[in-house]
């Protein structure tokens, strides 16, 4: 694409090249023993798109992920923008016959699966012609792939040159499931422009700033935690806290470590014991 064009472009690849540009040696990312600024993030994202397309993914391909909250997913998530391809995050709650629906209806190529879910993913792939193979994604703790599966890392082997894709605002970027509790799952739609409204939106209602430091433990299959915080948390230049455990005494010990300023929960337990600390933690 000549200059002009990635210029005026506007996608959801576009919006962390644009905050990696303001904020380069701003913290992005914090998850586990994992520390991305945004100029990490954004060259992890360009090597990550690179590496799925040597696969040959690229523009419309969808690509599922079971996973829990992880670093690794959102880097996925930026990375499959940048190519144009479909992100399919799905309820890692469901079982395998429930997830096996949702693959063999959504098609995807790929199918992303966290540390803990490689059975899961494996036995719900097996109802799903359209799946061609299983990528590890490491979680916030230490593991290793298992043997002969592909993996996150390996990956990252490419390149960090910005990926060449014809993209625009009204592509598809993803598809978001319903809960199937009255009936079958129904994937919502998305695309680039739609998301970016919505995450305009977060930022005026919410008020998110990039002083933030935003801690995100609700599930990120969840359109929720995933485009109500995360997305417009990235767009801001905020700092992200990112945790696959959502237990009162991680999250409490992760809000004074980071000085967490933002926290969303469905436990009013648990966020009201956070939010009393609030006042204390955020940045001045």
């Amino acid at each position: 694409m000549d200059p002009m064009g990635r210029m005026t472009r506007h996608t959801l690849g576009d919006l962390l090249r644009r905050t990696a540009a303001r904020f380069p040696g701003k913290d992005a990312i914090l998850c586990g023993a994992t520390r991305w600024s945004y100029a990490e993030l954004d060259a992890v994202c360009n090597r990550l798109a690179n590496g799925l397309a040597a696969t040959g993914i690229g523009a419309g391909d969808r690509v599922a992920v079971l996973a829990r909250n992880s670093h690794a997913f959102a880097a996925l998530r930026f990375a499959l923008a940048r190519l144009g391809a479909v992100l399919v995050p799905i309820n890692f709650m469901l079982n395998a016959e429930e997830v096996g629906y949702i693959l063999g209806h959504a098609g995807p190529r790929l199918l992303c699966v966290g540390p803990d879910l490689v059975e899961l993913g494996r036995a719900a792939a097996a109802h799903a012609p359209t799946v061609e193979r299983l990528v590890w994604l490491p979680g916030e703790a230490p593991a290793a792939p298992p043997s002969g599966m592909a993996s996150f890392e390996a990956l990252l082997a490419a390149d960090d040159r910005v990926p060449e894709a014809a993209l625009d605002g009204g592509m598809l970027a993803q598809v978001i499931y319903t809960s199937g509790t009255e009936s079958h799952p129904k994937g919502a739609m998305l695309t680039h422009d739609a998301l970016l409204w919505e995450y305009v939106s977060a930022i005026v209602e919410g008020e998110i700033t990039e002083h933030d430091r935003i801690l995100h433990a609700l599930p990120l299959y969840h359109c929720a935690q995933l485009d109500v915080f995360l997305g417009p948390g990235i767009y801001v230049g905020a700092t992200n806290v990112i945790t696959g455990t959502p237990t009162a005494d991680n999250i409490l010990g992760l809000v004074a470590r980071h000085r967490i300023s933002s926290y969303s929960s469905r436990r009013p337990r648990c966020g009201s014991r956070c939010c009393a600390r609030r006042s204390s933690t955020r940045p001045t």
